[in-house]
């Protein structure tokens, strides 16, 4: 019953919604140097940069992000040396929460949950406010089956900033597997108010009304999810949460090829 969700997604897709904000002048300066000189192919320079930047400004994301690009291998063993990367920037820099955090992600993408869990309580505990920290704990928690507190995290998450579209769904995907259909249509509905055309959410809030039976409804989102992103046809024709509309015939219009 895994919902579609943004769950653990690749590095770079993260860094996109994890930007540091509220930068001083003199911060961007200073990552627009280190980009030119990634970009000028002077590696070792840039990241000098950064890791200066890492330490006056603790919380600065941005800083790690252009570190991690440039240090991080692709190769098999690749995740490894990135945690072993960030293990020894945090020794220099204890306090640094983008280093804690990509850590943790980093940590979570590849199965080292119960680290990744630790990571996360340790940043938690220098930025209890940030609600993004609450997200990774959410799906963390959801990843090894401890769905109540995953749901208390994102509930957490969602008081923060209750304009994170991507909150409100994974809280719904939480709410959703506990069978609490109404209260996962009603988090659903806060996600799409937040982004009317995101076909995940419209398709996902479909399944939770087939999975109360609420079929008009169902196939009133599938529609429009389908009318977004036709890809969708082929996915709900095998999403067990759509089975009850298998044989309904408006339901083979809606999704036939």
């Amino acid at each position: 019953m895994k919902k579609l969700a943004f769950f653990l997604v690749p590095l770079a897709a993260l860094i996109i919604s994890y930007r540091s904000y509220g930068q001083v002048p003199t911060v961007k300066d200073e990552l627009a140097k280190a980009q030119a000189l990634a970009k000028q192919g002077n590696t070792v320079e840039a990241s000098a940069v950064y890791t200066d930047i890492m330490g006056k400004y603790p919380n600065n994301r941005d800083a790690v992000q252009g570190w991690l690009i440039l240090n991080m291998k692709r190769s098999p063993t690749g995740e490894e040396e990135a945690i072993k990367h960030l293990e020894e920037l945090e020794k220099t820099y204890p306090d640094n929460t983008g280093i804690m955090f990509f850590k943790a992600f980093i940590q979570a993408e590849y199965n080292h949950s119960d680290e990744a869990l630790a990571t996360i309580d340790k940043l938690i505990s220098i930025q209890p406010d940030t609600a993004l920290n609450y997200i990774l704990k959410g799906q963390l928690l959801e990843s090894v089956n401890r769905d109540e507190e995953a749901l208390e995290a994102l509930n957490r998450s969602t008081m923060l900033d209750p304009k994170n579209s991507d909150a409100w769904q994974i809280r719904a995907g939480l709410l959703l597997k506990a069978k609490r259909y109404d209260d996962a249509i009603l988090s659903y509905d806060r996600a799409i108010q937040l982004v009317p055309g995101q076909p995940v959410f419209l398709y996902n809030r479909g399944c939770a009304y087939c999975l109360k039976g609420d079929f008009e409804n169902a196939l009133a989102d599938l529609g429009k999810a389908i009318s977004i992103n036709p890809r969708f046809k082929s996915s709900a024709v095998s999403d067990e949460d759509y089975k009850s509309l298998w044989e309904n015939e408006d339901f083979k219009k809606l999704t036939s090829q």
